[in-house]
């Protein structure tokens, strides 16, 4: 049995366990580290006349308002009502930092709190269809960057031994920190050429040719791009196992033509996976290899650091599992940028899923794809 406040574990959990414990959770992280040091949050309360002590069911939850980029896409200083800005007085009365304080001393209790609080890593939205929105991290976020990275190698079939070669962009955006990341924590060998921008298409297919990868990470259509004239230049590429493609929508069909592309390169059973993150969440997931080589399993979610929720996205009101909806996110562990309840304006057109997985077997709920931007459905 898990106590109060202990992780259950993220992949083994059963839903009805795994949902009970959000909610302590997410009391427990509104009380002591949103509502105290969010600007903003703090006010949103305020103004609804709701305590984190009021949340004891997900009906409680749905009385908070939506976030929306409408809310981030304002001034500067407005943006930083979003940040975690802890209270000094407040955090040197905090047991844990007292503790910190007699057994190691002032000096160390004071870096404790500067690595759960002090940014160090900003990325931004993208700019689709606003301005782009900077989001801070702070190295516990950071650490957090870690487990969500291994999970993703986990989850995709990596294994430390492979090679991996990441062809995202150098970018203050999440993919390419979240891969860089992912290899990092794995303890796996890679190597970030930048993409096409930093060493052209000829320096990207010069590397894999050296390398010889086992795993390619990148954006969908520049992979297609150089797998294309990997062909077009008699290359071959045996021991590619792995696409794994983030940044942008990923059809059935560029699926099926990537597969024959490896196929072409000589690679023997590949698999093409895609990812889903996005800026405000902080993080991303991943998709598991299936018997067919295309995967169709869902994105594994990690609910012990996020709540995600299908909502109707005329209504807002929450959607039955297994519906289409528009995809809300919420931390659980997040510091830096904090956004609650945000509308992502993204589409699970297969709806979320907390069935055990038909490839894996994982117990961590799933979205189910396609993902699509709301203008789009």
């Amino acid at each position: 049995m898990n106590l109060p406040f202990q992780t259950p574990a993220w992949d083994k959990t059963h839903a009805e366990a795994m949902r009970a414990w959000q909610l302590r959770r997410l009391r427990r992280y509104l009380a002591t580290r949103v509502l105290p040091f969010s600007a903003h949050y703090h006010r949103v309360f305020l103004d609804q006349g709701l305590h984190p002590e009021d949340i004891k069911t997900w009906d409680d939850w749905a009385k908070v308002p939506f976030s929306t980029k409408s809310n981030l896409t304002v001034p500067r200083e407005q943006q930083r009502e979003f940040v975690l800005i802890p209270d000094e007085a407040k955090m040197r009365r905090e047991p844990a930092v007292l503790f910190h304080a007699l057994t190691r001393g002032r000096a160390a209790a004071k870096d404790r709190v500067e690595d759960e609080f002090r940014p160090i890593l900003l990325t931004s939205t993208t700019g689709r269809s606003s301005e782009p929105v900077p989001f801070l991290y702070t190295k516990h976020d950071l650490r957090n960057l870690d487990i969500t990275g291994r999970r993703i190698m986990e989850v995709g079939g990596s294994q430390r031994d492979f090679r991996h070669v990441n062809l995202f962009p150098y970018a203050p955006h999440l993919a390419f920190w979240q891969t860089h990341h992912a290899g990092t924590a794995f303890g796996t060998f890679m190597i970030s050429t930048g993409g096409g921008k930093t060493l052209g298409t000829e320096g990207n297919l010069g590397i894999i040719d050296k390398i010889q990868p086992d795993i390619i990470i990148g954006m969908p259509t520049f992979i297609y791009h150089i797998m294309r004239l990997a062909i077009e230049d008699g290359r071959e590429w045996p021991n590619l196992k792995r696409i794994v493609l983030g940044g942008e929508k990923v059809g059935e069909g560029l699926r099926a033509r990537l597969l024959s592309l490896a196929d072409k390169l000589g690679s023997k059973n590949p698999h093409v996976l895609s990812t889903y993150g996005f800026t405000e969440a902080k993080l991303a997931m991943s998709e598991c290899p299936t018997h067919s080589g295309v995967a169709i399993s869902g994105f594994h979610l990690s609910p012990d650091l996020g709540i995600i929720e299908l909502v109707d996205p005329k209504t807002g009101q929450p959607v039955a599992d297994g519906q289409p909806g528009e995809i809300v996110y919420t931390p659980l562990d997040a510091r830096g940028t904090v956004v609650l309840c945000d509308r992502t304006g993204d589409i699970a057109e297969g709806g979320l899923t907390w069935e055990p997985c038909p490839n894996c077997g994982r117990r961590c709920p799933r979205l189910l794809g396609p993902i699509s931007r709301i203008s789009e459905v």
